[in-house]
Order: C-alpha cells, then structure tokens, then sequence
C-alpha cells in the first residue's frame, strides 16, 4: 500500500510502515505527511487546524548522517563559484556511511540548470539536490516548485559574489517545508542561511 492515513490516537505514533510511500497523520494540530527512505525520514504540516478528540504532533526532519560536513559545504560553494556566471547543479548522498557530492553532467545558463540525464541514477539516489542561482537572492522559484517533485532536501545557494547564502526545504512528494540550512550543511563563516526549523539526527 503506497498511501497510508494515520489517526493520531496514541504516542508516540506506529512507525511508517516499510511499504508506505508516504503516509498521512491526522492529529490534534493539523493535517501532517511523513515518509521515510534510507538515510532520511520526515513529518511536515499540510494543513494546520484543530481536529478535536486526535492528539498534537510535532514536525521533525532526520538525516541519518547529520549535517552535510564542512569540507562538502565548501566545495559545492567552491564549484557554484567557479561556474558564475552560469546556475550549477549538484546531488549529496551518502555512500557507505560517508557523503559524497556528484557534480552530474549538466546544460547551464546564468537562470537555468537540468541535468542532461534525468534519469541519472545518482540523481534518483540522492538525499539532497543543490543548485545555485549566482549572484542573484537564494529562493525557491516557480520552476523549482516544478521540478522538486520527490523525497528528499532541496537547497539554493545565493549570493555567491558578494554575501553567499542558503536557503533549504524539504519536499515530500509536493509538500515542501522550509528548513534551516544551518541545520543542514555545517558552515564557516561568511555564509549566512534562513532560521526556522533544526533538523534532527536519526538514530536506528
């Protein structure tokens, strides 16, 4: 069964079911969706309201890994950097316990980047999809909203001349929430990133 529907009855919830592509939860506080793959699980909000008699829940993001490391952090900047003035592409995953940044083969332009394989099977894989949008703000466009149709985390970095910044979401199948970035990627200095949500790490 690809699509499960979960009353919030009980804490904590029945763990998401292995054959479950995503799973909705009615709760107390709202309408939530969760889905669960290797190296990453999630529970973000659909609709918040009050359905009475359901217990409340809480949003979560887990990342098996934890946070991108600092040295991959600095190397997507570095490559987004050395693409200007054109948009870049990259998938992080991780391989055998440890991250790994593919940099795929890719058609750019200074407001565009796809992969020239869609079906790259690195890009299937991967856990987090980056991309950049040069010098101009890091924001989540109407393409973007388009295009980041699985499960995983989605980030844009910006700025990449002058003040280079984050911003991240999580996408589950259309739902998207958006993220700290600082939660996601460990950071130096001088990359700044949007505040909303700490991402958690997931322990089996």
């Amino acid at each position: 069964m690809f699509t499960k529907y979960i009353l919030a009855v009980a804490d904590p919830l029945p763990a998401i079911e292995p054959t479950s592509m995503l799973e909705y939860v009615f709760a107390g506080n709202g309408v939530y969706v969760r889905a669960r793959r290797k190296g990453l699980e999630a529970m973000i909000p659909v609709s918040k309201c009050e359905i009475r008699g359901l217990l409340p829940v809480q949003p979560y993001v887990r990342l098996e890994g934890g946070k991108v490391p600092l040295v991959c952090t600095r190397s997507i900047l570095a490559e987004f950097q050395r693409d200007l003035p054109n948009e870049s592409l990259v998938w992080v995953n991780l391989s055998e316990g440890k991250w790994k940044v593919v940099k795929p083969r890719q058609m750019q332009s200074s407001a565009s980047v796809h992969p020239e394989d869609p079906f790259d099977p690195d890009g299937a894989d991967a856990l987090l999809d980056v991309h950049s949008h040069n010098t101009m703000e890091p924001f989540f466009s109407e393409q973007d909203d388009k295009d980041e149709t699985g499960f995983r985390i989605f980030a844009v970095f910006g700025l990449l001349d002058t003040r280079p910044s984050i911003a991240a979401r999580i996408g589950i199948y259309n739902y998207c929430w958006r993220l700290n970035a600082g939660d996601v990627f460990d950071l130096h200095d001088g990359i700044e990133y949007d505040h909303s949500f700490l991402v958690q790490t997931l322990t089996y």
